[in-house]
């Protein structure tokens, strides 16, 4: 669309396919116009036809709303409201009618009754200060290490395929914890491994002695919840983006460090529990969505997985 203005004003020239618009001012004299000029008894040329102009939406026929013409040209028009997206995921739809609830993943109000529940969110929860408090002051190559070491989550589909990995969308880790940086490890991207394991690698640093060791155990790969920590993450489709909604056909793996990875570093396990969350935010840092019983019968130790299971 092509905007030419002169000093009376602003007019457009329809080009292709557009055609021309219709004007919605609450009174139009039919007359087409270029410019302001062309228009007469104070109306002004709006989308190639002569309107009057507006202060507040009173002046408006229903359904119009008084808006600031292009251009920063003066004055102001009656034009259709805009309409808010109808997907009531998005911010600006406001809130569905009453007796009826937004579902996240149709983006539609739907009566309560109908909704059913949709599961977005794991939470990784370590228990070891309840199953082995005595390793709740673990070190590892002189680093606080305390609680769970969560490598990566997995979702594989009901032939036991990874379909996603899982990115962190909130923590709370323990604050003994020196292997913190959630957000780098659980990016949501597949990790180098050697089985089950991250793959051996130059990483040379010193131990507690001052001894310089060679490890895969960093804090680029592993995050140490602290005892009573926990991690949040979600699964998104590769190709849409969208997030994947859990259901019974899916199996959940975390991956722990642990005895599993290095027996030498560490001889005893730690413990985790993993449950499902309601929630569909990007920011999730409460158990509040999530349910009470974890997907587990007894706490997890190691590389394990969990069936989905409500």
């Amino acid at each position: 669309m092509n905007i030419q203005r002169n000093l009376a004003g602003l007019f457009f020239v329809a080009v292709g396919g557009f055609g021309l618009l219709s004007a919605c001012g609450t009174t139009t004299s039919e007359e087409s116009c270029t410019f302001d000029s062309d228009c007469t008894g104070g109306q002004v040329c709006d989308q190639t036809i002569c309107v009057d102009t507006c202060e507040t939406n009173a002046d408006c026929a229903t359904g119009d709303e008084c808006v600031a013409r292009p251009g920063d040209a003066e004055g102001m028009v009656c034009r259709a409201a805009s309409v808010p997206d109808d997907d009531c995921n998005d911010p600006d739809f406001g809130e569905c009618p009453d007796e009826q609830v937004c579902s996240a993943s149709t983006g539609q109000c739907v009566p309560i009754d109908e909704v059913p529940t949709e599961y977005y969110t794991v939470r990784i929860n370590d228990v070891t200060d309840v199953e082995a408090p005595d390793r709740c002051d673990d070190t590892t190559y002189g680093y606080n290490t305390p609680g769970a070491k969560i490598m990566y989550v997995e979702l594989r589909n009901e032939s036991g395929n990874p379909i996603a990995y899982g990115e962190a969308v909130g923590d709370d880790i323990g604050a003994e914890s020196e292997f913190f940086d959630t957000f780098t490890v659980l990016d949501g991207l597949a990790p180098d491994l050697d089985g089950q394991c991250p793959l051996d690698e130059t990483f040379n640093r010193n131990d507690a002695e001052g001894t310089e060791i060679t490890t895969n155990f960093t804090d680029s790969t592993v995050v140490a919840l602290g005892c009573g920590g926990s991690v949040y993450v979600q699964f998104r489709d590769e190709e849409t983006g969208d997030l994947i909604v859990l259901d019974e056909s899916h199996t959940i793996v975390v991956g722990e460090f642990g005895p599993t990875c290095n027996d030498t570093a560490q001889s005893a396990p730690d413990y985790y529990d993993v449950f499902l969350c309601t929630a569909a935010g990007s920011d999730v840092s409460s158990p509040e969505s999530c349910d009470e019983v974890p997907l587990n019968a007894d706490a997890l130790t190691g590389v394990t997985s969990s069936n989905v299971d409500f």
